[in-house]
C-alpha cells in the first residue's frame, strides 16, 4: 500500500515539475556491465524463484560474452533489450528494467508534509475522475447485475464507491463483472471485492511468500464490510488477454473458490507481487519478490493466465455470461426472456450477439415457431440469406399459419 502511494507520488511531482525523460548521453561498456552486475545481484537475491533467477543470469552472462549489447547506446533500448531478454526465459511480463533517471531523482528529494498532502489531493481528484475504475453498473433484462471495472483502485479513495456499487447490485438475480480491460491495480480491492461474496467468517483468499526473508503471510475475507453481501448467487466474470495482475488474482481466487464462473479468454499471467528497485542513479528494475498461492491450487497463474470456465472471444464473452445467467436464474416464460434479450441486441445493432441469443433459445425451445422467426429475422438483418431461409423455413413448418415466415421466405426466394 505504502509503494503504491510512494509510486503515484513520484509521479504527480513530476508532473507538476513537467518534467520530461531524455537521454542525455550514450551507454558506455563499462556502464552496461554495471547495470547487468546489478540487475544479476538483485534477481538472485530477490526474485522469488531461485532457479529461474539462476536460469535468467546465465542468459545475461551468455549474452555479454557474445557481445550481444555492445551496439546498443541509448538507455531505453538497452532497457528494453535487456527486458526481453528476462522474460524470454522467466515469461514473466511483471519483470522490467527501466530508464527512468527523473523518477530515481524524485525518489531521492525530501518530500514536506504539505507537498505529500497535496500529492495525495490530486491523486484522489484524478482517480475520481474516472470514477475509480467503476465505469458502468447497471441492471440488465432479466436482473441480471453488470460491473464494468477497469482498475483495482486502493479502497483508501474507493471504498465508498466500492460500497454504493456492490449495493446497487445486491438485489439481482446474478452479477456480471467485466475485467477485459482490467490492467490490474492493488490487493486491497481484491479484497473486499471477494469479500462481498463470503459471509462474515473470513475465508482465505491467498498466502503469499517471499523467499528473500523465507516468511509467508494469508490474506482473508473481510469479516465485515459496509454493504450488503451477494453470497448464494451466480457470479461471472469476463476476461481478456489483456486482463492482468489483481484483476487475475481476482478471477483465479473466485473461480477455484467456486465462487464465480469465468469467461472469455485466457489471462494475460501476471500473479506474483512486484517492487521496484534501483539499479544505479538511471535505470530501475521490477522484480517480482513475493509469490502468490490459492489454499485450493497450492499454486497461481504465473505465465499460464487464468483458464477460463468457459471459453470464448473476448467480443462474446459477455453474451455467453448473459445467456448462462438466465438459464440459471430465470425459471418461467424463460423462452420470452430470451426473445426479448435477443431483440434488445439488434436494436443496439449488435447482430452478432443477437445471432447467438436467438440460436441458444432455438436450442431450448426447438418447437416454438416464433424462436426460429426471430432467429431467421436475425439472420437476414445480418445479410445470412442461406440460414435466414433454413430459419423462416423451419418456422412456418412448426406453424403453417405464420404469415411472417411465409413473407420472409417468398422475399428470400427472390433475392439472387
Amino acid at each position: 500500500m505504502k509503494g503504491y502511494f510512494k509510486m503515484t507520488l513520484l509521479m504527480l511531482l513530476a508532473t507538476l515539475q513537467n518534467v520530461v525523460a531524455q537521454e542525455k548521453k550514450t551507454l558506455q561498456t563499462k556502464e552496461k556491465s554495471e547495470i547487468i552486475t546489478s540487475i544479476k545481484t538483485h534477481l538472485a537475491e530477490t526474485y522469488i524463484d531461485l532457479d529461474l533467477s539462476r536460469k535468467m543470469i546465465t542468459e545475461l552472462d551468455k549474452n555479454l560474452k557474445s557481445n550481444t549489447y555492445d551496439k546498443i547506446t541509448s538507455p531505453t533500448e538497452f532497457s528494453k533489450i535487456i527486458t526481453e531478454d528476462l522474460q524470454s526465459v522467466s515469461k514473466d511480463l511483471h519483470l522490467k528494467v527501466r530508464f527512468e533517471p527523473e523518477r530515481i531523482a524524485q525518489e531521492k528529494h525530501v518530500v514536506s508534509e504539505e507537498m505529500k498532502l497535496e500529492a495525495e489531493k490530486k491523486t484522489a481528484i484524478q482517480m475520481a475522475e474516472i470514477n475509480y475504475g467503476f465505469t458502468e453498473v447497471k441492471i440488465l433484462d432479466g436482473n441480471i447485475g453488470y460491473l464494468n471495472l477497469r482498475v483495482f483502485a486502493d479502497i483508501k479513495y474507493a471504498e465508498e464507491t466500492a460500497t454504493a456499487t456492490m449495493n446497487f447490485l445486491s438485489n439481482t438475480n446474478a452479477i456480471i463483472i467485466d475485467l477485459r480491460t482490467n490492467g490490474g491495480g492493488v490487493p486491497s480491492m481484491m479484497q473486499l471485492l471477494s469479500s462481498y461474496f463470503f459471509n462474515e467468517t473470513p475465508v482465505l483468499l491467498s498466502d503469499f511468500y517471499e523467499r528473500k526473508t523465507d516468511t509467508k503471510t494469508q490474506l482473508y475475507s473481510l469479516a465485515n464490510v459496509d454493504g450488503k453481501r451477494s453470497t448464494n448467487k451466480p457470479i461471472y466474470i469476463l476476461t481478456s488477454k489483456q486482463t492482468f495482475s489483481a484483476s487475475e488474482a481476482f478471477a483465479y481466487t473466485l473461480k477455484h473458490l467456486d465462487k464465480a464462473v469465468v469467461v472469455g479468454e485466457i489471462t494475460k499471467g501476471g500473479a506474483n507481487r512486484t517492487k521496484r528497485i534501483n539499479l544505479n542513479d538511471e535505470f530501475t528494475i521490477s522484480v517480482p519478490y513475493i509469490k502468490s498461492i490459492h489454499p485450493i491450487t497450492k499454486t497461481n497463474w504465473e505465465g499460464k493466465g487464468v483458464q477460463p470456465d468457459m471459453e470464448t472471444n473476448e467480443k462474446e464473452a459477455f453474451v455467453y455470461a448473459y445467456i448462462d445467467a438466465i438459464n440459471k436464474t430465470v425459471k418461467s416464460n424463460k423462452n420470452a426472456f430470451l426473445n426479448k434479450i435477443g431483440y434488445a441486441f439488434l436494436k443496439e445493432k449488435s447482430v452478432d450477439n443477437a445471432i447467438i441469443v436467438f440460436q441458444e433459445n432455438a436450442k431450448l425451445f426447438p418447437d416454438n415457431s416464433n424462436t426460429w422467426d426471430s432467429l431467421g429475422e436475425a439472420y437476414f438483418i445480418n445479410g445470412d440469406k442461406e440460414n435466414a431461409l433454413k430459419s423462416y423455413r423451419k418456422a412456418l413448418a412448426l406453424d403453417p399459419n405464420s404469415e411472417s415466415a411465409k413473407t420472409m421466405i417468398q422475399k428470400l426466394e427472390t433475392i439472387k
